[in-house]
């Protein structure tokens, strides 16, 4: 469609020049229009704009609050760990004695250990999803906390470093950026550095 309205604007003028040419000389040349003033260039909307990225995940790997709350996950996983280790060495015990004395029990007593032991085989099933779903959720409050530390953090050193967006690394897409930009080793620093409090308000005399 550009193309074709500068095609008909040029026709148009073509024609205007040989109409003006057949027609009589006129006395006077109307007086020429002033000329269009410059157009005013807007500044973009990204001018100006300072970007740099963070990867959270070597901030909670490297920092000491991220390694006191990945502690905090494995002690409690750990614990259960122990907990089921435990109880699948009980649950052993019981079926190696059913083994052993499955000819000498009576029939009374082989049935109630075999009862016994399903029961065993219940009670550790359903402690195995119970961890789990534990673990998951203590794992996702811990995220949770550590996230709500670390986003203050950040806003201090963007702040330091003048910049006006900061993304998250992974959670971006971002493929390529320049190695200046990575502001993770300063926001390690200043998550294992506790901010200075604030100087108390001078009282005028």
């Amino acid at each position: 469609m550009r193309v074709f309205a500068v095609a008909l604007a040029f026709s148009m003028i073509v024609m205007e020049g040989v109409a003006f040419a057949q027609a009589p000389t006129p006395a006077a040349a109307p007086p020429a229009p002033p000329a269009p003033a410059a157009p005013v260039v807007q500044p973009r909307f990204q001018d100006g704009m300072r970007y740099a990225y963070v990867n959270v995940q070597a901030v909670a790997s490297e920092s000491v609050e991220g390694k006191v709350a990945a502690e905090r996950i494995k002690v409690f996983q750990d614990q259960k760990t122990r907990d089921l280790q435990g109880r699948n060495q009980e649950l052993q015990a019981a079926q190696q004695k059913l083994e052993q004395g499955g000819g000498v029990l009576s029939e009374q007593a082989r049935l109630q250990l075999q009862s016994d032991i399903d029961r065993r085989q219940r009670d550790i099933q359903r402690f195995t999803e119970d961890a789990q779903e534990e673990v998951q959720a203590l794992a996702e409050q811990v995220e949770v906390d550590f996230q709500a530390k670390l986003t203050p953090v950040i806003d201090r050193v963007a702040k330091e470093k003048q910049v006006d967006f900061v993304f998250n690394a992974a959670q971006s897409g971002l493929i390529w950026a320049k190695p200046g930009m990575d502001l993770t080793a300063e926001v390690i620093r200043a998550f294992d550095t506790p901010a200075a409090p604030p100087a108390p308000a001078v009282t005028p005399q």
